[in-house]
């Protein structure tokens, strides 16, 4: 409990708090009892950090999902109608390659071909891998993000594949020109690709288009997709409705499109999203419970002096600020405690598949706020409700 000379440093002439001494006040009632102080602190650090990292993961889930369409450089992506994500999908006639590039707006168009297949290890063990094939020279569909010293150009040539730098591990650390084994035949590793970290249980890799044909057993007049540019200047969304009026039998997407439909896909058919979703919302409750149970005692345990404060003439928005003040002091703190050991283990788990834009931390940061705010509301109208002539009651 606060003296007398405590109460009196709360106030001034006019028997009002100004915004300093109520900071003061708050952080002094806060450090009366650093156990329960030190306690709530801790709550909200881990519904801050929890709630970052949950919405991080599931971001990283999400982008390794998307991560063929925000991968590569198409504007306009021609599928099948049965296509319904990356991974399930079907097969279109070739001719839709020549249908596609004369129609008006298109600059280019290529066909893609993918499958499934096995890469063989050093060790002998076959790697499920995601074939894709690419035709020359424009290689469209290929990662957009090639390692250093590796060019599009090198899978020019018989046998030649692009491998995920991150899985040079998997197989041995292989150098350009080694020899693997793909589906049942000898090709060389030609350079690698980085940014195309896929989902699930396989791994990419690129190879030309006749070469991807025959590893995956593919038929030469079908391809899977159907790649297109659109002409400098040229409207994406009105060459995406040319294309889509002169092959009504297809789907055609824009890249960003392709991307709502692979995590829209995985976010009805997974419970991925439900369960770091529903993480996240259990994160902020609980830190916002933690703060408003220890506001509330808080305010039980100091009746006397908030009956004096009110007595000297505080008044209802002076003591709304005094608790708000002590509520957003666990906010910024432990915020800023929560967000640094995110950060941290962001840093060192880079195997995870984690990822935290500007716009994530605004939003962790802004339920944080809004669930600390909130959490003062019990403790605000039991404060307001209290009678000044407490003071005087034995």
């Amino acid at each position: 409990m606060l003296g007398p000379k405590g109460i009196q440093a709360l106030t001034v002439s006019d028997r009002t708090l100004t915004n300093p001494v109520v900071l003061r006040f708050a952080l002094r009632q806060l450090l009366d009892a650093p156990a329960k102080s030190v306690g709530t602190l801790i709550g909200v650090v881990v519904s801050v950090f929890l709630m970052a990292q949950q919405m991080s993961i599931l971001l990283g889930i999400l982008g390794r999902v998307a991560a063929f369409a925000d991968g590569t450089n198409v504007d306009l992506w021609v599928l099948s109608v049965a296509t319904e994500n990356a991974d399930i999908t079907d097969s279109l006639p070739l001719t839709r390659v020549a249908e596609a590039a004369s129609t008006e707006g298109v600059a280019w168009a290529a066909p893609v071909v993918q499958g499934m297949s096995r890469l063989t290890r050093p060790d002998g063990v076959r790697e499920l891998v995601k074939g894709v094939g690419v035709e020359r020279p424009r290689y469209a569909g290929l990662a957009r993000t090639l390692a250093h010293g590796t060019r599009a150009e090198h899978l020019h040539g018989p046998g030649r594949l692009f491998i995920n730098w991150n899985d040079r591990p998997s197989y041995g650390f292989p150098a350009p020109g080694e020899r693997v084994e793909i589906g049942g035949r000898t090709a060389f590793v030609a350079g690698f690709f980085d940014g195309l970290d896929p989902h699930g249980s396989y791994s990419y890799v690129f190879a030309n288009l006749d070469d991807a044909r025959a590893i995956l057993d593919f038929a030469p007049e079908r391809t899977t997709f159907v790649a297109a540019g659109v002409a400098p200047g040229a409207d994406v969304l009105a060459v995406r409705a040319r294309l889509q009026a002169r092959m009504p039998d297809t789907r055609v997407v824009t890249g960003d499109e392709l991307r709502s439909m692979e995590t829209g896909f995985f976010l009805q058919r997974t419970p991925v999203g439900l369960v770091f979703g529903m993480g996240t919302v259990v994160a902020a409750l609980v830190g916002a419970l933690i703060v408003a149970i220890t506001l509330y005692s808080s305010v039980i345990d100091r009746l006397r002096d908030y009956g004096t404060l009110k007595a000297l003439g505080a008044t209802r928005g002076d003591l709304l600020r005094l608790l708000l003040a002590q509520a957003w002091l666990f906010f910024g703190v432990g915020s800023a405690i929560g967000l640094l050991g995110f950060f941290v283990v962001n840093v060192h788990a880079t195997q995870a598949p984690m990822q935290s834009p500007p716009w994530m931390i605004a939003t962790v940061l802004g339920t944080a706020f809004v669930s600390c705010t909130g959490a003062s509301v019990l403790a605000i109208r039991r404060v307001l409700s209290i009678d000044p002539a407490i003071v005087f009651r034995g």
